[in-house]
């Protein structure tokens, strides 16, 4: 073992045979590795104590194994109950293979002590990182940043990415360094740093889900934190987003953050990525997709629908009676307040709304153990018992909200909806939208915050919206509660071409043609230096002139050095 606890070097020599993979092609899909925070699996003590397995329910997860269908997988992930840990202790540190069913899916469970665990994903993970990244750190007010924050940033998150590190460099001494590796979101900034200090050629990858703020809003936070979030996203060959402004920020930052660091543009003058420490960060936005037809038939399953078609004959729907809907976590950054404030405010300038226009809530608790969430939750229940009282009747109730998980039940609704509501103070995409715009059959409209990642592709064909604007957004509830038929038409059509022509599987394709694009570069690089450095002595020496560049589809551009500073 190193000083750091991790695994000692491996894959520093070439390797030949099966484990030296090609570049990405479908034709022969080749395994790859995800890591993520949660799994695919979750597992639950059975009536004999021991571990069972069923397919977990997070929608990260689900995209993620749609998207990654046929093709062999690696998934790492944190223990994250009992029945986890027992789970990894029998195996060991090893994977489990096909758990839940799941043949071509082996799992590696990481096991950390409890107590960094919670440092890791309750304090800093969502206690500081989420927030940072919604623009809800309130620095003025708050009590982080203390010694305590020191110590879990120290203990936790440091010690847990670690830890996957760990696991990492097992599975690529087991599969080949050349298999790509895809870190996911924000839980795990830190962890290509340290793969990379043992593997040096691996091919690393990381997808932010969330928003990436603008740099002085990071650097509000302490500088320990922001320089090592920044070096370990720059141990990555390629770091994807969701949207381009995203992409656009981490890369501003990114030269603030790492001294010595420049940018490289195309021949267009696009920033398409930086180099620092000799390395070439390529730096893209591919918006997350989802699979049309599987998300169209969960919300046709009998059940569903049977739930769905109860809640209307309740709520006394029928072609006078329109419905809002919204589907969110009970969180801060989901603005849900301000949606019900936003409905109270339709009401009071248009009363004859009142008794027609009914808002179902469909609401999934959600990180119950932080304080913020549990106020928040509060709040949610006040507001919606005030507007109820204040305006509801003995057969009409304003506000609907049902507080649960049940994925099939929110898109069979989902299918019902006039108006569906999504107004986040900011989101990384927010695939609600994307789910409503598939399954709805009434020519439903959307609202939509054009602070949500989906409105870089669905704005034109949505009514947009300020998260923060109460006014406003009642406006576009009327606005899209009175919408011609025939404008409704034409935007319910407009948002299908867009989600019809994207795909899970196409979204990790493009985010592997590029790992394998910026592998490819990389070993040219490395190999027309070393020739030079035998070639002529003298010169290697110096500066390299030119940097060639990753172009969309895989064509050269060249800059001077001088041009990338």
């Amino acid at each position: 073992m190193t000083r750091r606890g991790l695994p000692e070097v491996v894959g520093t020599r070439k390797r030949r045979g099966p484990r030296e993979m090609p570049a990405h092609d479908r034709r022969a899909p080749q395994r790859i590795i995800l890591v993520s925070n949660r799994g695919p699996v979750e597992h639950q003590l059975g009536a004999d104590g021991q571990p069972e397995a069923t397919r977990g329910a997070g929608g990260m997860v689900s995209g993620l194994l749609a998207a990654a269908r046929g093709r062999p997988v690696t998934w790492i992930a944190l223990a994250m109950t009992e029945a986890d840990r027992l789970a990894a202790a029998a195996t060991a540190g090893g994977a489990i293979h096909a758990p839940a069913g799941m043949k071509r899916l082996d799992l590696r469970l990481v096991d950390v002590a409890p107590q960094a665990y919670r440092r890791y994903y309750d304090r800093i993970s969502n206690g500081v990182l989420w927030f940072a990244q919604h623009y809800l750190l309130q620095p003025g007010t708050s009590g982080l940043f203390g010694a305590r924050t020191a110590e879990d940033w120290q203990r936790g998150y440091k010690e847990v990415n670690q830890s996957v590190a760990s696991a990492v460099i097992a599975e690529l001494a087991a599969r080949g360094t050349q298999t790509p590796v895809l870190f996911q979101d924000y839980h795990l900034y830190l962890a290509p740093a340290y793969v990379r200090e043992r593997c040096p050629n691996a091919r690393l990858a990381q997808f932010v889900h969330i928003p990436w703020p603008d740099s002085r809003y990071w650097e509000m936070l302490p500088d320990y934190m922001v320089r090592a979030i920044y070096r370990g996203l720059a141990a990555n060959d390629c770091v994807f987003f969701q949207t381009q402004r995203d992409a656009q920020n981490f890369l501003a930052g990114a030269l603030r953050a790492l001294r010595g660091a420049r940018r490289v543009y195309d021949r267009q003058g696009d920033l398409q990525g930086l180099i620092w420490q000799d390395r070439t960060i390529w730096v893209r936005a591919h918006p997350i997709a989802l699979d049309a037809a599987p998300v169209r038939a969960q919300a046709r399953l009998p059940e569903a629908t049977a739930q769905a078609e109860r809640i209307a004959e309740q709520l006394h729907l029928d072609e006078d009676h329109q419905l809002i809907v919204r589907v969110d976590r009970v969180e801060p950054t989901k603005n849900i307040v301000r949606g019900f404030l936003a409905y109270e405010r339709l009401l009071k300038l248009h009363p004859k709304l009142k008794g027609q226009v009914t808002f179902l809530a469909l609401l999934v608790p959600s990180r119950e153990s932080l304080a913020a969430y549990r106020t928040y939750a509060a709040q949610v229940e006040r507001t919606i018992a005030r507007i109820n009282a204040q305006y509801g009747t003995a057969s009409w109730q304003p506000i609907v909200a049902l507080v649960d998980n049940d994925q099939a039940r929110a898109l069979a609704c989902m299918r019902r909806y006039d108006v569906l509501l999504v107004n986040p103070i900011i989101d990384g995409m927010n695939l609600v939208v994307k789910e409503g715009g598939l399954v709805n059959n009434r020519a439903g409209v959307i609202v939509l915050a054009r602070t949500a990642g989906a409105y870089e592709q669905l704005g034109s064909d949505t009514v947009n919206v300020a998260p923060t604007d109460i006014t406003g957004t009642a406006d576009a509830l009327y606005q899209a509660l009175t919408m011609s038929r025939r404008e409704r038409m034409r935007r319910a059509r407009g948002i299908r071409a867009v989600l019809r022509a994207e795909s899970a599987e196409k979204w990790l394709d493009a985010q592997l043609t590029d790992l394998a694009l910026a592998a490819k570069r990389a070993t040219t690089a490395a190999r027309l230096a070393r020739q030079a450095a035998v070639d002529h002595p003298r010169v290697a020496r110096k500066p390299s002139a030119k940097v060639t560049l990753l172009r969309p589809r895989g064509e050269r551009g060249e800059l001077s050095a001088t041009q990338a500073r």
